[in-house]
């Protein structure tokens, strides 16, 4: 029969199917159930199954315009047009169910087709890429050859029978979606191609998975694992296994939609690309060899090529005497002793390399080693200009005016404490500071280091000291304060400024003596009277405040009011030079009469007042009448003989008053009321010129 008569035949018999006969029994046997069903429930079915293979054909372009929009995910654009394919080929499939003809059947059919033709070979460009592996233009298009030519020869079968035979429907007049037989282009061209390429395919991600980190391995194994379903499905089709009326193909894309839409937006294995140790190798700065047992080069990375000016497939099973030459020295160390090297290379650059060996089972890399270079030249000349800088600055502190030491935190033996300072280092000015060898400063603690810096202060203040500087250096702040050596002449005042350096902490003391003998000076003349020597009004109640603050609570004292009872007259008569001379004069006989430790002020005039700290009353009286004794003789002055007698009030301490405005204002109060006494009177005894406070 020709093929024309055949195709007639089909179309009348799909014509009384579609009107059947209302008196026939109007069932028939159906080749999807294995059993007898009216027609309108397999029409229903076929509805319902066109209805989901249109909708999962839908998903499929859907999915792909996602891919397809321009983000540039690696692999995006090969896995949408592999999902535009799926999607035509699963619309192909609803056509086929719904064919009411010969040519609505054909397109199905193409369609059915053009899925099997390119699918394998988009899935291969997109795992290709996805595991970072480029695909040329040229190895694109020679890969489409044979599926292009599949899609025309499935297009005209219908003229040369090529890729499946006819009929295209059985006796019962349904379109067949698996030929009686497949013709010789599908046999040994279109098959073996598409199973070749699609094993190919998944080659390309299972052998890449040891090439990338575990982390990502997950992702080609899921992939991998999404192309089962459907290959075994393609096999079962090709091998004659289900229903010939009915391809099953697009159905099993239409069940696995969700499983790549989960991969797709769930997983995001196209945002999450796996990254291979290859491209990490290659894209390392630091330049890294692979050596054999024999210490031949079995791989580098472009780092490598760089130091060795060399390309890889050049230097390639090449020795590592050969590639290096006379710098073969340190990498041979490295492979004997695994210890890291410092080598220097022809063109002056400093390299560190580190040797590790590899573990793995392959035979060709085991016993194999990694060396790994890195170029530390500016390093190298960083640390040089730092220890030139240090020798430098070492120089200038052990050259310095000024003593420098600096302390480490050191494990204590102390039990109470469990860690403290101790010298590391000490420059010549601190030796001579602190009076001792700066060589047997070192290891010493900073408690015993600053008691000797503290030797001429007093006690408590130096025990201060020590607590200020252990509070400063617990908490890591900067302590800049004063102390003093020695209690003679040679005695000198240090500022001691105490700071953390790093871990560490530095004293520096600086000799500020002649500083201080200046500030002494000023001192001394802003509180003293220019004429007398003595302390003016503000000197005096400095001193005198100071030693009754620091006095005991059952200390005792007095203090003497003292007034030149004939000094106006005197002064007005022969001037005030005879008048200063004589100030001076009683100022001495005050120094001589009275103790050292004594405080002699001169508030103004031809006024004086002492401070007696520790005495009694009785002892106080007799100072007292020994000063009015002293200052009541002549005063020669040139070839004057003049008599000036004193008045004194005397008050006690506590016993009159127990501050010095009291003591004052009562010593005073008794010095007018002897000054009272003895005025108009010529001969005064001694006694008559001391006046006791009540």
């Amino acid at each position: 029969m020709r093929k024309t008569d055949q195709l007639q035949g089909f179309c009348a018999r799909k014509a009384v199917e579609q009107v059947p006969d209302s008196r026939g029994c109007g069932q028939y046997y159906s080749t999807y159930s294995g059993f007898w069903a009216p027609t309108s429930v397999v029409m229903n079915l076929d509805l319902f199954l066109s209805i989901l293979l249109s909708f999962s054909a839908g998903c499929y372009v859907l999915m792909a315009a996602r891919l397809l929009r321009g983000d540039s995910e690696i692999g995006g654009f090969q896995l949408g047009a592999t999902f535009i394919v799926i999607g035509l080929w699963v619309l192909g499939g609803a056509v086929e169910m719904m064919a009411t003809s010969f040519t609505i059947f054909s397109i199905g059919r193409t369609a059915h087709f053009v899925g099997t033709a390119l699918v394998p070979v988009t899935l291969l460009i997109c795992f290709r890429d996805y595991t970072g592996k480029n695909t040329p233009t040229s190895t694109v298009v020679t890969l489409l050859i044979i599926p292009v030519l599949s899609i025309i020869v499935a297009a005209t079968n219908f003229w040369h029978e090529l890729m499946w035979s006819l009929p295209i429907a059985n006796a019962a007049g349904e379109f067949l979606t698996r030929p009686v037989a497949w013709g010789s282009w599908y046999l040994f061209v279109h098959a073996p191609y598409g199973y070749a390429v699609i094993g190919t395919s998944i080659l390309t991600l299972m052998l890449h998975s040891s090439a990338v980190a575990p982390a990502h391995r997950r992702n080609l194994y899921l992939l991998a694992g999404s192309t089962i379903a459907p290959i075994i499905a393609v096999a079962a089709y090709d091998l004659g296994i289900g229903p010939n009326t009915f391809s099953t193909l697009p159905l099993v894309f239409a069940m696995m939609l969700p499983i790549y839409a989960w991969l797709l937006i769930g997983e995001q294995i196209i945002k999450f690309t796996p990254l291979a140790y290859e491209t990490v190798f290659q894209n390392m700065q630091d330049p890294v060899i692979v050596v054999d047992d024999q210490q031949r080069i079995i791989g580098l990375n472009h780092g490598a090529e760089a130091l060795l000016n060399l390309k890889e497939k050049d230097a390639l099973r090449e020795s590592l005497d050969k590639v290096f030459g006379e710098d073969a020295t340190e990498v041979h160390a490295a492979l004997e002793t695994g210890m890291p090297q410092k080598m220097l290379t022809n063109s002056g650059r400093f390299l560190h390399l580190q040797v590790t060996p590899i573990s793995t089972n392959k035979a060709e890399t085991r016993s194999g080693r990694v060396l790994m270079f890195r170029d530390v030249s500016d390093v190298e000349k960083a640390q040089r200009e730092v220890q030139s800088s240090e020798k430098l600055l070492r120089t200038l502190i052990d050259h310095s005016v000024n003593g420098v030491i600096r302390m480490r935190w050191i494990a204590s033996d102390d039990f109470r404490k469990d860690k403290e300072l101790r010298c590391i280092f000490a420059n010549a000015a601190a030796g001579r500071f602190l009076q001792i060898d700066p060589k047997k400063m070192i290891d010493r603690t900073a408690d015993e280091l600053l008691k000797m810096a503290s030797t001429g202060m007093d006690p408590h203040d130096a025990e201060t000291l020590l607590k200020e500087f252990a509070a400063a250096a617990e908490k890591g702040e900067q302590l800049d304060t004063e102390s003093k050596i020695g209690v003679d002449r040679t005695s000198k005042w240090l500022r001691v400024i105490g700071e953390p350096v790093g871990e560490d902490v530095a004293i520096t003391f600086v000799d500020i003596t002649d500083r201080r003998a200046k500030e002494m000076q000023m001192e001394s003349i802003a509180l003293s009277d220019p004429l007398t020597g003595v302390l003016n009004r503000r000197g005096f109640e400095k001193d005198a405040t100071r030693r009754l603050s620091d006095s005991d609570d059952n200390a005792t004292g007095a203090l003497l009011f003292i007034d030149l009872n004939d000094f106006k007259q005197i002064n007005d008569e022969y001037g005030h030079e005879i008048g200063d001379q004589l100030l001076t004069i009683a100022a001495e006989r005050l120094r001589t009469s009275l103790r050292s430790c004594d405080i002699i002020g001169r508030p103004g005039g031809d006024e004086f007042v002492a401070l007696v700290p520790d005495v009694v009353g009785d002892v106080a009286e007799k100072l007292a009448t020994r000063l009015t004794n002293s200052l009541e003789q002549t005063y020669l002055i040139g070839a004057l003989k003049l008599d000036c007698a004193a008045s004194i009030g005397l008050a006690l301490y506590p016993e009159h008053a127990s501050t010095l405005t009291g003591l004052l204002r009562a010593a005073d109060q008794a010095m007018y009321r002897a000054k009272a006494r003895c005025r108009g009177v010529v001969d005064l005894e001694s006694t008559a010129l001391l006046e006791k406070a009540i």
